[in-house]
């Protein structure tokens, strides 16, 4: 009796510890997923938007206004982005990746049905090499999904800065299609006070039709003025993604207060870079996951199974079953597996150079972006406290001079095209200081942080 309760108590035994095993192996998860990502963009931008949404949208705190900053704008498109939740989809296969890791292969079960004097036989045959290579393909599998994550944070940045550069266009043209209609007005006037001179006998056909030239000119770059503004609206809404929606259909860009703290030493912003920028932490995380794969790879030069068979026996006491371990082993005598481990070693010195390369091109971009920003501010100052009022000053002295009949035409048209030229010069400036400083946030990995 006590024999047959232990017969009858090995099945639950061994099943007992198949459960162990797969408990012990069980799935392979990452904390890198969308909400991650999420957060981390928030934490140097604005938070993702939803993953599945009917159309474009507000996030939450956004409203409706007559005017969007910069810093809205990037909300909005981190928000709505086609692309950028496109982009998200490489998560999903990267950690669909990670629980294939993760899973064992199904052991092999085989029946050899009783024919003539031969009995009923089964071999179970369960790939301990798989087990043991178990760690490693996970550990890959974890790495490859956090650089993943890390990459899609950088693309985060990228359209952060792309929106920040937009922006900065679209308030570019809409204070040089103001500057332009302010000309075309002066034009316009200076054009009809030559008309009444000539008139009057003190201009020539000449300075007329010179000056209605100029103010034909004028008005129609205030028209193509206004189709810039049009166009740089239209690209910051399709990188917001609002490019087919009417949500803030006819708001106008609001530029930003200018930042007037002085900029970090750019040995510290370089060092910043390379410590914050996701996508170097991303080249990294390739570097040790291809290490991880040549391992693995080494690993798979042996195959070997655990084999378990079941023959009927007869005893003294009657029938029964005999189970017969054993172990089966692929010899590797022809294949070493060496396409695979030179494939992983490839892979390996390819992640080292692309790491090396990627932070000389950190380090070239935070330089190129500061040195963009320190002239832009440079010129833009000299412009603004220099160069603008006295060409200005110049240009009313010019008219007024011109208006009483003591200086001649010539002088006042160089005068408004200096200081024609000056104003628009000065826009270019603003707006070459707001590209520079969106394209130094991105070099830094981090927004606000330029400055001391």
């Amino acid at each position: 009796m006590s024999s047959g309760c232990r017969i009858r108590q090995r099945p639950r035994s061994r099943l007992a510890a198949l459960s162990l095993v797969v408990a012990a192996t069980g799935c392979a998860t990452s904390p890198y997923d969308r909400a991650w990502v999420s957060r981390e963009l928030a934490s140097v931008a604005a938070p993702l938007g939803p993953e599945a949404s009917e159309g474009p949208s507000l996030p939450p705190g956004v409203g409706a206004a007559e005017e969007v900053d910069e810093s809205t704008a990037v909300a909005i498109a981190l928000w709505n982005s086609a692309a950028l939740q496109a982009d998200m989809a490489q998560l999903g296969v990267s950690r669909a990746d990670l629980a294939e890791a993760g899973a064992l292969p199904n052991p092999t079960f085989s029946l050899l049905l009783p024919v003539g004097p031969r009995t009923i036989e089964t071999t179970l045959l369960l790939p301990l090499m798989a087990l043991w290579q178990r760690p490693a393909r996970v550990a890959a599998a974890r790495l490859q999904v956090e650089q993943v994550a890390r990459g899609l944070v950088q693309n985060g940045m990228d359209l952060a800065r792309d929106v920040r550069v937009a922006h900065a266009e679209w308030v570019r043209a809409e204070e040089r299609c103001e500057a332009l209609d302010e000309l075309a007005a002066l034009w316009k006037r200076t054009a009809e006070l030559v008309e009444v001179r000539f008139q009057a006998g003190d201009a020539s056909q000449m300075e007329v039709a010179t000056f209605r030239a100029e103010a034909r000119t004028a008005d129609d770059n205030a028209q193509r003025a206004r189709t810039d503004v049009l166009l740089a609206r239209e690209k910051l809404r399709l990188l917001m993604g609002l490019a087919s929606s009417p949500l803030l259909e006819n708001v106008r860009p609001l530029a930003g207060t200018r930042e007037v703290r002085p900029l970090r030493p750019l040995p510290d912003l370089v060092q910043l870079a390379l410590a914050a920028r996701p996508d170097v932490r991303a080249a990294e995380l390739g570097i040790q996951g291809a290490g991880e794969r040549l391992g693995w790879e080494q690993t798979k030069i042996v195959n070997l199974l655990a084999r378990l068979d079941t023959k009927p026996t007869t005893t003294a006491t009657g029938s029964t079953s005999l189970w017969v371990p054993g172990a089966q082993m692929e010899l590797p005598i022809f294949n070493w597996n060496q396409g695979g481990v030179g494939r992983a070693e490839a892979e390996l010195a390819r992640a080292s150079s692309r790491y090396l390369l990627l932070r000389q091109q950190v380090s070239n971009e935070v330089l190129t972006a500061h040195a963009q920003v320190v002239q832009a501010a440079r010129s833009l100052e000299a412009f603004e406290t220099t160069i603008l009022p006295e060409l200005t000053t110049a240009s009313d002295r010019a008219r007024k001079a011109f208006e009483a009949g003591d200086l001649p035409y010539l002088q006042v048209l160089d005068t408004l095209r200096r200081l024609a030229d000056a104003r628009l010069r000065t826009l270019e400036l603003e707006a070459d200081l707001r590209r520079a400083l969106a394209q130094l946030d991105r070099g830094l990995g981090k927004h606000g942080v330029a400055h001391e």
